[in-house]
């Protein structure tokens, strides 16, 4: 799943024209594939599991809601919620770092490697919390069972299998979860911050590869998350820097009237 690739590296610039350094992205893949000290790595995944209520039940009210809200959703097929979507299919992708980085009101890159570092080890944590329960719900994507058009590429490879299990959405959690953790580091750009992690996940619904509870389910183990991961000093003293940081860096560009 891409989530897992950058569990929170964020990937910037397209290399630029030969001969060139290695890209931002390039950079970054490479750092993803090093280990990752995360703030509660003490944590076995058992306990990071009872950080989130299992998905609803076959038939229940919850599960019904969630088959119409997928049903509903083929209407935005090619909208623009499903082209957004198509474009941040990857928490890496230049789209997503430029949304993230509008909604922080700083560029995200090179020279933020202390809000990087930030959002890197919550990535490390989140990521085996996502996986531990995926792995122990196994629920089925909606294209999987009630069929329908998805639009991320992957839905139709193998029975959609690349994407792995629906709940929860790891796209909808790491949204959340940035989103939280850089309205700490700058809370006068909270407000953007949230909208941006509150969209992340309902794009995963307009895109059709979760149902609705699984964002749900997301944003729940991300929060839960992180109200354990900043009590830990080593938090604070990340995101200190990152504060520091973040005060010296431009503003990014085409973001928009704010």
């Amino acid at each position: 799943m891409r989530f897992f690739l950058a569990a929170a590296l964020l990937a910037a610039t397209p290399a630029a024209a030969q001969p060139a350094p290695p890209s931002m992205m390039d950079r970054m893949q490479s750092a993803a594939a090093q280990p990752t000290a995360g703030y509660v790595a003490d944590k076995p995944e058992l306990t990071m599991l009872r950080l989130l209520p299992p998905p609803p039940e076959s038939g229940s009210s919850d599960d019904k809601a969630d088959r119409f809200l997928y049903r509903e959703s083929r209407r935005g097929i090619g909208g623009p919620q499903w082209q957004a979507a198509i474009s941040q299919l990857s928490v890496t992708s230049p789209s997503f770092v430029k949304a993230i980085s509008c909604a922080l009101g700083a560029e995200l890159g090179p020279q933020t490697p202390a809000t990087l570092t930030l959002l890197r080890r919550a990535g490390t944590d989140l990521a085996r919390g996502v996986n531990a329960a995926k792995d122990y719900y196994k629920r089925p994507r909606p294209f999987a069972t009630d069929r329908g058009k998805a639009c991320d590429p992957d839905a139709a490879v193998d029975g959609g299998k690349p994407l792995g299990f629906a709940y929860p959405s790891g796209h909808s959690a790491v949204g959340w979860l940035w989103g939280l953790i850089l309205s700490d580091a700058r809370p006068a750009r909270s407000a953007e911050l949230l909208k941006f992690g509150k969209a992340t996940g309902d794009l995963r619904v307009a895109c059709r590869v979760h149902w609705a509870s699984d964002v749900t389910g997301g944003r729940l183990l991300a929060t839960a998350l992180y109200q354990r991961i900043s009590d830990t000093e080593d938090y604070k003293a990340d995101l200190a820097k990152a504060r520091t940081e973040l005060s010296l860096v431009p503003v990014p560009e085409g973001c928009g009237t704010r």
